[in-house]
């Protein structure tokens, strides 16, 4: 089957059909309901409504196919990306809106589909520049992954971190609250050394 590729094209595959179904432009023309100068100007590649060239079609036994691959929507977040804005605040002096930055990115990926979660994951981060972000990155996706089944990628799994991290939004946290923590971090963030409630991760 030849694609079709401009009108001109097209105007030769309608009169190709038309002329093997032994019809003429002005029966086939009132077949549709429509002048003879529009079969004229379908045949020749003019402009014609896309109503009008369907209604020819389906007279001629013919249709239209589309092939090809649809393209991949862009995704909004990525690991990759989320990487690159952490590393922005984190430079500009504000961790709170890295780790809110992280949130967000967490879940937009709880939206994606299994494709689109693989995408998301697909490109390894940069670095943000902070050895303990670059850790809690890795491993908030390697949790998410466990999550849903995900094969984790390489770059989820990292050392663990060579003192204890709490890593939280808050400024200011007591003995209680550091101890609550740590009963309430996962064993992805546990393993590398960060006491973690991910909780957080739902606060985009």
């Amino acid at each position: 089957m030849k694609a079709i590729q401009d009108a001109r094209e097209l105007g030769e595959q309608v009169k190709r059909h038309r002329l093997h179904a032994r019809l003429s432009q002005e029966t086939l023309a009132r077949n549709i309901g429509v002048g003879r100068s529009t079969i004229i100007d379908l045949e020749q590649g003019r402009n014609v409504s896309i109503r009008t060239a369907l209604k020819v079609l389906a007279q001629l036994g013919a249709g239209v196919s589309i092939t090809g691959t649809p393209a991949e929507p862009e995704l909004y977040w990525t690991a990759e990306s989320a990487a690159r804005q952490m590393r922005r605040e984190l430079r500009n002096g504000d961790p709170d809106f890295a780790m809110r930055i992280l949130s967000m990115a967490a879940s937009y990926f709880d939206e994606l589909n299994p494709a689109g979660r693989r995408r998301f994951l697909r490109a390894r981060p940069t670095s943000t520049g902070r050895k303990r972000w670059d850790t809690l990155l890795a491993r908030t996706f390697a949790y998410k992954c466990h999550q849903y089944g995900l094969q984790e990628p390489d770059w989820t799994t990292t050392p663990p971190l060579e003192s204890k991290w709490y890593a939280t939004p808050r400024k200011h946290v007591s003995p209680a609250w550091k101890l609550r923590m740590v009963e309430r971090t996962p064993v992805e963030f546990a393993e590398a050394n960060i006491a973690f409630d991910p909780a957080n991760l739902a606060a985009a």
